[in-house]
């Protein structure tokens, strides 16, 4: 019995010694005017992601598509990228082994209102997301999260109105009228506090909406693997034991 309640408490221990994730920096562009051409790429300017970081960028826009986009020249992976009619919104990401201090460059295809913000996360698991969906509609659709996930939203929709989510979140931008156009946009997050299914998105009704989201955990401390594994073999003592 004493093995078994200490195993408990192990166990216990494991569920609370985890790492945190952490922003660790946010920046974002939105155009001023309506752009005539697709000649001028967007740019966030000397964004600066450490060493094992995680930059993920996410985009609103209206009547256009992304060629690319890249952070001091690589390509980020693009997770979704989904549109209601003109309204579009996507989102990108890459790990990065060597801390950099550059530009991310969005390649704009076609005469569009366009905004996009960059996150630098650090303590999130390498690779893509945990979760992700996407939809043509106000709501993004159901995201597993785990305590301490972080959830990361992009929204859009034909208006010269704000945007208000379904939860309480951190806007990064929350424009209602991106390139002086009639479309609104907003990027924003917040980390989870249970384990849950979501539906990240907005409650006012406008023509075109879209919305996605994404999810990102935690890693376990390098402790708490090691802690897993002697547990875990306790666990097998007291079945040996048992029989």
């Amino acid at each position: 019995m004493k093995l078994i309640k200490y195993t408990l408490t192990l166990l216990a221990f494991i569920a609370t010694a985890q790492a945190t994730i952490v922003i660790s920096d946010t920046a974002f562009f939105l155009d001023a005017t309506t752009h005539t051409s697709d000649t001028d790429d967007r740019t966030i300017s000397n964004f600066s992601v450490a060493a094992g970081e995680k930059l993920v960028v996410t985009t609103t826009m209206e009547n256009g598509n992304i060629s690319d986009i890249t952070f001091n020249g690589a390509s980020l992976i693009p997770i979704y990228n989904t549109v209601n009619n003109i309204q579009r919104v996507a989102t990108y990401y890459l790990d990065v082994t060597t801390a950099t201090t550059a530009n991310i460059v969005a390649d704009i295809d076609g005469n569009t209102h366009f905004g996009f913000a960059a996150y630098a996360i650090n303590g999130a698991a390498m690779g893509g997301p945990a979760d992700f969906s996407s939809s043509a509609t106000r709501l993004a659709g159901d995201v597993d999260t785990e305590v301490g996930s972080l959830v990361i939203g992009s929204f859009t929709k034909n208006s010269f109105a704000s945007i208000t989510l379904n939860t309480t979140s951190t806007a990064v931008y929350n424009e209602d009228t991106i390139g002086a156009g009639g479309t609104s946009g907003m990027a924003a997050y917040y980390f989870s506090t249970t384990v849950s299914t979501d539906d990240y998105g907005f409650n006012n009704s406008n023509s075109r909406p879209a919305a996605g989201a994404v999810v990102f955990n935690v890693i376990p401390e390098p402790s708490s693997i090691l802690l897993l594994g002697v547990a875990g073999l306790a666990l097998v003592v007291v079945k040996r034991r048992r029989k």
